[in-house]
């Protein structure tokens, strides 16, 4: 990780998360997931700030230099299937599909098809300002995204970050981790619904026991991820969500294929993936940084 080099710039904390995936079957995965994390802690004058981790919360939370995203539930993810979401709440599936072409679909229990894990963060701070909050980003300076086998399985592949404290959602987003397309021999429009073939940009969106095409929601990983210069950093204009110092928050990961993304077809059967994910805090006092 990179050292901080202006006072109110923070890299306080790096998270990698190591997914090895294999797609299963074709479209519409076994994964190994092991985190590290390394902590810096930053000091201006008597200001204090550590951005701390852990695997529990509550009375347990720990911070720990190696934490494990635990997975949520007790379902086996060593195979996971394509999925659709719009809200990283409801998924769906297409049990079946006739002559090529998903027309059926139903809203996946337990968990079954994707992965989701779960960790707790906190900002640990001290003399600063009344309001001062970390902002939290994406660092890809090393490369941490993408960095997969075959750049054709992020092609369909998505990642939800979704907070919350006190039991209250403090902000989600879906992320693209590839702005690039499969071949388009390797592409597929296959996903009908009341009897309009989905395109580029649809997800599956499920309420009140229906299921209707939406567009997809999801935003480039680019957005919420800082650039780096010889002398200065670039900061995205939205973080991943602001902290309130000293607050506990709980961080759900979510990893799935897309399931109506043409780029997930049987091209992407059997590849593999490793996904390190990396963030960075930066000090917001009063709505400035």
């Amino acid at each position: 990780m990179r050292r901080w080099f202006r006072t109110w710039f923070l890299g306080v904390t790096t998270v990698t998360a190591l997914l090895v995936l294999v797609i299963a079957t074709y479209a519409w995965f076994s994964s190994n997931k092991k985190v590290a994390t390394s902590t810096a802690t930053a000091r201006t004058g008597e200001e204090t700030m550590e951005l701390q981790l852990s695997e529990s919360g509550g009375s347990s939370f720990r911070d720990s230099s190696t934490v494990r995203i635990v997975q949520v539930n007790n379902t086996n993810a060593d195979r996971l299937l394509p999925v659709s979401t719009s809200d990283l709440v409801s998924f769906v599936a297409a049990p079946v599909t006739v002559s090529g072409q998903a027309t059926a679909f139903r809203l996946v229990q337990n968990e079954e098809n994707y992965y989701h894990g779960r960790i707790y963060l906190r900002a640990a701070g001290s003399g600063w300002d009344p309001g001062t909050k970390l902002d939290l980003y994406l660092d890809q300076s090393d490369g941490v995204l993408e960095n997969a086998a075959d750049g054709m399985l992020l092609n369909a592949s998505r990642l939800g970050l979704k907070f919350s404290a006190d039991g209250v959602d403090t902000g989600s987003v879906i992320l693209r981790l590839s702005e690039s397309g499969n071949p388009s021999g390797d592409r597929v429009f296959n996903t009908v619904v009341n009897g309009k073939t989905l395109g580029d940009g649809q997800v599956l969106s499920y309420a009140g026991g229906s299921v209707n095409a939406v567009s997809d929601p999801s935003e480039s990983v680019d957005d919420y991820t800082i650039i780096w210069g010889e002398s200065s950093v670039d900061i995205p204009d939205t973080p991943l969500v602001s902290m309130e110092l000293n607050k506990e928050y709980t961080l759900d990961v979510y990893f799935y294929l897309e399931g109506c993304d043409p780029d997930c077809s049987n091209s992407i059967s059997f590849d593999a993936a490793q996904l390190h994910l990396a963030f960075y805090g930066m000090i917001s006092q009063g709505g400035s940084r």
